[in-house]
């Protein structure tokens, strides 16, 4: 009877000592702060303050931290904030810091992807190629990956030359396009000064080639005088008087 009684102390003790394993383990889990809501915060900041300037066609995956970082949870909301230097999209990271006595700040990995149309060759295209509408598309491309520029609409890539070869689905970048040439040295041309309202029109000879918006140098025929424009859309050159 005796033993009856020690056997039933011993397991009542065990229990008791397992309980307060339980509860202290317990206790101790909910005085770290849980990695889920700093991957929240890293989240909410991205969806905020970086997408919302491009589009709502963006995909944003938060990175893991260490399982093994304890970190002391905070009496107060999360703040993030990007860091200096940070790049707005692919990959980059977001701080995330808890202000007060337990005091901490860390960087979270993100991996940011905004999807926009750009312009790209519709089939392989050479070198000297005047575009036309029918040479280039629109393509779902993501910003990350572009780093030399692009374009946007269709309007900017009809009508430019391209400077080299390029393949089918490139993302056409202005480096790759160059208006094409309008006027070639020896040409005959038509040289238009302005004065306030008085246009004044004379004829001349392009000393040089030259394409839209360039300055080139060019002679008036008739007195022989060489002179300095800037070729216009319409092909003329209009000088300085």
């Amino acid at each position: 009877m005796i033993k009856q009684y020690q056997l039933n102390r011993l397991v009542c003790y065990m229990c008791f000592c397992l309980c307060m394993c339980l509860g202290m383990s317990t206790a101790v889990a909910g005085t770290y702060q849980d990695h889920k809501t700093i991957y929240q915060a890293a989240r909410d900041f991205v969806r905020l303050h970086v997408v919302s300037q491009h589009n709502k066609q963006a995909k944003i995956k938060i990175g893991t931290l260490d399982s093994r970082l304890k970190l002391k949870q905070c009496p107060k909301p999360l703040q993030a904030f990007q860091p200096g230097g940070s790049r707005d999209l692919g990959k980059t990271t977001i701080g995330v810091k808890c202000s007060g006595t337990n005091a901490w700040s860390l960087h979270v990995p993100v991996t940011i992807s905004v999807f926009k149309n750009v312009l790209v060759a519709s089939r392989q295209l050479q070198k000297g190629t005047v575009l036309t509408e029918s040479d280039i598309e629109l393509k779902k491309i993501d910003l990350a990956k572009l780093h030399y520029g692009f374009f946007e609409e269709l309007k900017y890539g009809a009508g430019k030359k391209l400077k080299r070869r390029i393949l089918a689905g490139a993302v056409l970048t202005p480096a790759m396009l160059k208006d094409p040439q309008l006027i070639r040295r020896g040409q005959q041309i038509t040289i238009m000064a302005q004065s306030g309202l008085m246009i004044v029109r004379m004829q001349g000879k392009a000393l040089a080639n030259g394409a839209a918006g360039e300055r080139i140098k060019v002679m008036n025929v008739k007195s022989r005088k060489k002179l300095e424009g800037v070729i216009t859309s319409s092909g003329e050159v209009k000088v300085d008087i």
